[in-house]
């Protein structure tokens, strides 16, 4: 199926477009009304998997590509679980352009939502050399959630990151290898210390994520400590698409100009005015996760190296 879907389900076509944003209500009634609407979001999330380039032809207004799978993780829907797969194990850049990063920013949090108990689909995307490092480090991410979430142990992700550093993926510069180093920092990274200084050393992590000087400053922390931030690594299962999407549907222009907080969730401006609907993600969904000396830095955000380029495009662009 290649063509997106059409119905006469009103519910369905208010979250169709930015220019009619849907409101609380609509958000409200899709949850009473599950069983007529998650069809026909599992059709729309399957046909933008199915040919992602036809999103263009639905006009620069269409949003519902967007808010299918933040509702579908809403409602925790274990049957989006391989259609996500699917969406963002193609190659290259185009989903991302496509979402404006508003999904792929909370695709980790999203993929853990509808998780479905089987681990080796999200491994495949992590581990595929040909996949955009971004999407790579989402997947990543959604195995942090999944264990502040109590599915997954620690003693499995720690295990799974020294796979992962002992072959699994490539030994090149990348975002991945720099995701990596922020996640074992979550975990406390004692356990990992020896692979972690080999990868520092080999110039696979950016020193400003990761150095040999904090790494034993890492590590010589309390795990105890460490362990007790642990609900407070990233936002956990997503929430409403109210809660997820306010600053993004319907933006509160002085709140975004004076970079406050707004929805509960720290936006600071892009490199332009945002204007109402604009398709702007905000810089680094995890401001609180940091290693030692640093945050998280998200793919728009100004690359701390001083460039003055964004970080996607500077720093981060492996």
């Amino acid at each position: 199926m290649s063509d997106f879907p059409t119905s006469n389900n009103s519910l369905f076509e208010s979250i169709r477009s930015i220019s009619e944003a849907p409101t609380e209500e609509t958000f409200a009634a899709i949850e009473t009304q599950q069983v007529e609407i998650l069809p026909l979001l599992l059709s729309e999330l399957e046909a933008f998997s199915a040919a992602p380039d036809a999103v263009a032809r639905q006009g620069n207004d269409y949003i519902r590509h967007i808010l299918s799978p933040f509702i579908l993780a809403w409602l925790r829907n274990k049957d989006a679980y391989p259609i996500l797969i699917k969406l963002i194990s193609q190659p290259g850049e185009k989903i991302i352009n496509l979402t404006g990063e508003v999904f792929t920013e909370a695709l980790g949090r999203i993929l853990a939502s509808v998780y479905d108990g089987n681990l080796k689909p999200i491994m495949s995307v992590i581990e595929n050399a040909e996949l955009n490092p971004w999407i790579r480090s989402a997947a990543l991410d959604s195995l942090t959630v999944l264990w502040q979430e109590d599915v997954l142990s620690r003693e499995d992700l720690v295990e799974y990151l020294k796979e992962l550093m002992q072959g699994k993926i490539e030994r090149v510069t990348s975002y991945v290898w720099d995701n990596i180093a922020l996640i074992a920092y979550d975990l406390h990274p004692g356990d990992l210390e020896a692979l972690l200084s080999e990868a520092i050393e080999d110039r696979l992590i950016a020193p400003m994520v990761l150095n040999q000087k904090s790494l034993k400053a890492s590590v010589a922390d309390d795990m105890d400590r460490v362990l007790k931030n642990k609900d407070k690594i990233s936002g956990g299962y997503i929430k409403s698409p109210v809660q997820e999407l306010t600053w993004w549907l319907y933006p509160d222009r002085d709140a975004l100009d004076k970079g406050m907080e707004y929805a509960s969730v720290a936006v600071p401006l892009a490199e332009k005015k945002v204007e109402p609907g604009e398709r702007v993600a905000p810089m680094g969904w995890r401001p609180d996760t940091v290693v030692r000396t640093t945050t998280k830095v998200g793919r728009n955000e100004s690359c701390p190296c001083g460039s003055g380029k964004k970080y996607k495009k500077c720093c981060g662009a492996n």
